[in-house]
């Protein structure tokens, strides 16, 4: 995807000098890497190569020593399924860094597992971030990067990332709307060529939506389900839940619990509509109070240009259409929206010699 963003470099932290010879020996052989560190996946770009395939943000571990067995999608496939003495963590929750060792490890092994990683030298990143990181979660991010032997770490917020990526001429645009609606988190931020002007966030995204279902079908059908079949009831039958979509339904395993026995269940339409409304309802009113906090004269430039909705859960069925009524102004998912923020970061990756490291902030 090709990407047009003048003005860019404006919204970043530069550094002098301009590189360095330390920098340039340690930087033969090695990868620049941008990367959408997520709840619910790690989406990595390599310069001159692209996109990676995205992995789960979930890590494997020994029990009796703290020894990590699997991460990313082999250890998703392990979650509810583990033998004895091994569990299953997301190092990862609503956007902050729980457990930096394991973060560092899921970052390594994604690495490794791509064959992007030399044996003597280590790659520089650009990692996403969320508008307001606190410096608690700004450290515990970068001390998992220089854990994993990152020689330089550059944090670029989501919204700036999201802008790169969809391929926006940010220096024709006085403002933008995003609405990424993620695992762990859903940010709402308007934009322009000079950063962020307004922003605000929630818990509420898709582990919620998630956490709803599986709470209404327990309460509805008397059935336990798992967050494997609720995020299939989430994509089945989605945010809609006007006529027609009553009538549609989907068929999911979950345990009994008046029998304690495997059941298979058909959740209705309007089931799936009943639980996602209050989170549904929280993200919007996050959109309203953006939008009334935005100046005047970018609105006129939102009009034109529409709601952009990125992040996983932004693909939920009828979302779109939902903000367009809600805010009177177009709403769409742009293109390869799990996608954006790790291709922005990419896009960032040629201004990697100017960049200021974070870490120096920290000392």
């Amino acid at each position: 995807m090709s990407t047009k963003i003048k003005g860019v470099k404006n919204n970043l932290q530069l550094s002098m000098p301009r590189g360095s010879l330390v920098d340039w020996l340690g930087g033969l052989g090695a990868e620049d890497i941008g990367v959408d560190l997520g709840s619910s996946n790690v989406v990595i770009y390599i310069k001159n190569q692209g996109l990676v395939f995205p992995e789960s943000s979930v890590v494997a571990v020994r029990e009796k020593n703290g020894e990590f067995v699997a991460s990313g999608t082999r250890a998703e496939e392990m979650e509810g399924r583990t033998p004895k003495g091994i569990y299953t963590i997301r190092p990862i929750k609503e956007s902050a860094i729980v457990d930096y060792r394991a973060t560092a490890h899921l970052l390594n092994s994604i690495i490794n597992q791509s064959y992007l990683k030399r044996m003597f030298f280590h790659p520089r990143l650009i990692i996403c971030v969320p508008v307001g990181i606190t410096g608690v979660q700004r450290r515990a991010l970068l001390e998992a990067a220089f854990t994993m032997g990152a020689r330089k770490t550059v944090l670029i917020e989501q919204p700036i990332a999201s802008l790169m990526g969809i391929g926006l001429d940010a220096s024709h645009m006085e403002g933008a709307m995003i609405v990424d609606v993620g695992g762990g988190t859903t940010s709402v931020s308007v934009a322009s060529v000079h950063g962020i002007v307004v922003s605000d966030y929630s818990r509420m995204a898709g582990t919620a939506m998630d956490q709803a279902i599986i709470a209404r079908v327990r309460e509805v059908y008397k059935v336990e389900i798992g967050r494997k079949a609720a995020e299939l009831v989430k994509i089945a039958l989605g945010a809609r839940w006007h006529i027609d979509n009553r009538k549609r339904s989907t068929s999911v395993c979950g345990t009994s619990l008046v029998t304690g026995l495997p059941v298979k269940i058909e959740v209705t339409g309007k089931v799936a509509a009943e639980a996602l409304t209050p989170v549904l309802e929280h993200i919007f009113r996050k959109v309203r109070s953006v939008l009334q906090k935005t100046p005047p004269a970018l609105l006129a430039d939102i009009r034109d240009h529409g709601i952009m909705i990125t992040g996983g859960a932004g693909q939920l069925k009828g979302l779109d259409q939902m903000i367009t009524n809600l805010t009177g102004i177009p709403a769409y998912v742009v293109e390869h929206p799990l996608y954006v923020n790790a291709i922005g970061a990419g896009t960032a990756l040629g201004y990697m010699n100017d960049l200021r490291d974070s870490m120096q902030d920290l000392r």
